[in-house]
């Protein structure tokens, strides 16, 4: 009986010693805020949160990292980007992941991690079947391209066209002359004759290096004239899928939609749009939709993939092919948190190829269906 006593003890000392051990083996768990944002961040807000499954480009991303540290995860669930910055700056999660523009602003209360995913904003618009002052378009466009600079090369052109072809034409052996002797009276000539072969195929009765003149300055003024035409029915074509707006330089004064809590806010509000906020971009396209606004501005990939999925029947909506005011996604962490360096470490590998292959990154954007410009 003495003796069962130290073993029983024995047993104890060499138990409690050993839960540490098996302690460091369990991975750590990081809590990760998120909030969400489609095609970055999903799952059903109706659900509990123990019941909630997320899925999306940045779920999978953060599982990939996860995976690179060997750390378990543990979903934040909050309601929009100022809530989940709240969330990490407070201490109530380690990392926030979605669809979190880095900017100087918040750069002062938390810290980001590099690009995680690199765009621009976006126009989408409603479009319309019936072109709105195509004729006022037609100016403008024609405008644009005779400029003073287009003006004077054409005149040195034609300058030296008209005198090539009334040298050419003096140096006719076969009799057949189309303009005056004199130089002057000759010029004057020669410059109407490059007005009607510039436009139209009226060819005179020449051989040699006349009708090579004439077919070449002929054959310029076709491509002059395809180059207008085209930029033309480019802007004729953006025209009917948005109206008077085009690119950004159209939005002071026009009733822009954007989502009241996101970064394009500040930027519509910077150039003087007449900003109509929304809580999600749903309620903005809605809006679109309605003709409460005449556009809605955001991230263009996730506007592109929202018009995708709205367009599989009928063309609701188009999103404008100008990008402009780029920016870049990034992971938040509290200011000075000790794993900044290693989940930059770790989203650097999952953006770099596997060898032959597409890197991990690049696998997610197709998967996703993300697509940038």
């Amino acid at each position: 009986m003495p003796l069962r006593k130290p073993i029983i003890l024995s047993c104890l000392f060499i138990f409690l010693f050993s839960l540490p051990a098996y302690a460091q083996d369990d991975p750590e768990t990081l809590r990760v805020a998120i909030k969400p944002s489609e095609p970055w961040v999903m799952y059903d807000t109706s659900l509990p949160p123990a019941q909630r499954k997320p899925v999306g480009f940045s779920i999978d991303l953060w599982n990939g990292i996860a995976k690179e540290l060997g750390m378990k995860t543990q979903w934040v669930y909050e309601t929009n980007v100022r809530d989940l910055l709240k969330s990490v700056q407070q201490g109530k999660a380690d990392v926030g992941i979605s669809a979190i523009t880095i900017r100087s602003d918040r750069e002062q209360v938390v810290d980001f991690s590099t690009a995680m995913f690199e765009l621009g904003l976006q126009i989408m618009v409603k479009p319309n079947a019936s072109m709105n002052a195509p004729f006022k378009v037609l100016i403008q466009q024609v405008g644009r391209f005779i400029t003073l600079q287009n003006i004077l090369i054409f005149l040195c052109v034609l300058f030296g066209i008209i005198n090539l072809r009334w040298w050419v034409d003096r140096l006719d052996g076969s009799g057949t002359k189309l303009f005056p002797h004199s130089y002057w009276h000759g010029l004057s000539e020669a410059f109407w004759w490059s007005i009607t072969m510039l436009i139209t195929w009226e060819a005179p009765k020449s051989k040699g290096l006349a009708r090579v003149v004439d077919l070449a300055w002929h054959f310029t003024g076709l491509i002059a004239m395809s180059i207008l035409t085209g930029i033309i029915a480019a802007a004729l074509t953006i025209q009917a899928v948005g109206g008077s707006i085009t690119d950004e330089k159209d939005l002071p004064g026009k009733r822009v939609a954007a989502v009241a809590t996101d970064a394009p806010r500040d930027y519509l509000e910077k150039i003087r749009a007449r900003v109509v906020p929304v809580n999600t971009l749903n309620e903005g396209i809605d809006k679109l939709l309605d003709g409460e606004v005449d556009a809605l501005v955001h991230d263009g990939p996730r506007l592109l993939y929202l018009a995708e999925k709205i367009n599989k029947k009928d063309k609701k909506v188009a999103v404008l092919p100008a990008v402009f005011n780029n920016q870049n996604y990034g992971i938040v962490l509290p200011n000075g948190s000790d794993s900044l360096e290693s989940v930059n470490l770790a989203l650097l590998k999952l953006r770099e190829p596997e060898g032959l292959e597409d890197s991990f990154h690049s696998k997610l954007k197709k998967k996703w269906h993300l697509k940038t410009n």
